[in-house]
Parts: C-alpha cells; structure tokens; sequence
C-alpha cells in the first residue's frame, strides 16, 4: 500500500502545531524523550520512512514471536516522535510473559515490581 506522503505531512503538521504550538520549521520542542525540530516538507520524508522502516520491523517480529531488541524500540520510539506520534510500549505490553512474574520490564530496560 502507497503511502501518500503529502497526506501524511498534513497530519504532521496539525500534531506539531497541537503540542508545540505554530513555531517555525526548525523550531526545538521535546516530544517524548527525544528533542525533535519542526519539519520542512524535504525533512519530513525521510523522517516518515524511518518510522514506517521501524514499524514494519516491530509488526514482523511481533507476528514471528522473536524477541524485541531494547535498540528496536528505541529506534522505534525515536521514529515516532520526530513525527509527534506517541508510540506503544512494546517492552511493557508483554511484561509478566517471561521470567519472574512479579517484576516487570519497563520501556528504560530496568526492572520494577509488577503491580497486581
């Protein structure tokens, strides 16, 4: 399925100026754990097809049940913020599956109780 970037860019915008407020492209803000800049048009696509690159690659593993890297998600959540979108926690969303049932992972790799 063809993405149509122009689109896209649209709802990128209507994201940016909602959490940031209307700043110039270049403008800093902190979405996230990540400093990102507004976004030209030019700087968007990139930006975008990294986040469809890391996507992909969570959804694939996710449908293989193979294991998900700490990188994976950071690369993943990185991606997601440059584009304002706030992205599931994927090592939160399987804690408890594997290893002591009373502790959790949390989206930093560490561990916390579990609360249950």
């Amino acid at each position: 399925m063809a993405i149509d970037v122009d689109a896209a860019f649209e709802s990128y915008e209507t994201r940016f100026v909602q959490q940031f407020g209307d700043k110039p492209v270049g403008a800093f803000g902190k979405f996230g754990s990540t400093m990102v800049q507004r976004l030209s048009r030019e700087e968007f696509e990139p930006r975008l097809e990294s986040y469809l690159k890391w996507h992909a690659e969570c959804k694939k593993l996710l449908g293989s049940g193979a294991t998900i890297s700490d990188v994976l998600v950071m690369e993943f959540e990185e991606a997601a913020n440059w584009l304002c979108i706030e992205a599931p926690n994927l090592l939160e969303m399987f804690s408890g599956e594997v290893g002591d049932l009373e502790e959790s992972v949390t989206s930093t790799g560490s561990h916390a109780p579990s609360k249950g």
